[in-house]
């Protein structure tokens, strides 16, 4: 969710329950925390996109009937997803990098800028033009 949705993690990612999730209209609602603040940034709305479908299919798949959740594990507020995160880049044989979560948020709003404007962009992913370009655009080859 965090790579192919750039929703925040754990932020986001935990608030997400299967009735956000409209597959059918191939939209997402995200009520989201850190903006609810602010007018009219409460949620967002982000497309289903081909790379998130079918992830989100195979939790919908193994979900348990009745589940409220998309996330079900690592529920806790004490659950610390950053070293479960870098356990899991160690066993595939890469070195963790610094800041995984939002550089998987600054990958996706890079792949997305170069293919959509970049004011569709900052609706999606609910940043201001400024902090795309100032904290998460990236130069690519």
């Amino acid at each position: 969710m965090t790579r192919y949705g750039w929703l925040r993690t754990p932020s986001d990612t935990q608030t997400l329950r299967w009735t956000d999730a409209n597959c059918q209209d191939e939209r997402i609602v995200v009520h989201a925390s850190k903006t609810e603040h602010y007018e009219g940034k409460e949620f967002r709305v982000i497309p289903i996109f081909p790379e998130l479908r079918p992830h989100l299919e195979a939790v919908f798949d193994e979900a348990e009937p009745g589940s409220e959740y998309v996330i079900t594990r690592y529920r806790s507020i004490n659950a610390n997803l950053w070293t479960q995160l870098h356990r899991i880049i160690r066993r595939a044989g890469l070195v963790p990098w610094p800041k995984p979560f939002q550089n998987f948020r600054g990958t996706r709003e890079t792949e997305l800028c170069e293919e959509f404007p970049i004011l569709i962009v900052c609706e999606w992913i609910g940043n201001s033009q400024p902090v795309i370009v100032r904290q998460y655009l990236q130069v690519t080859d």
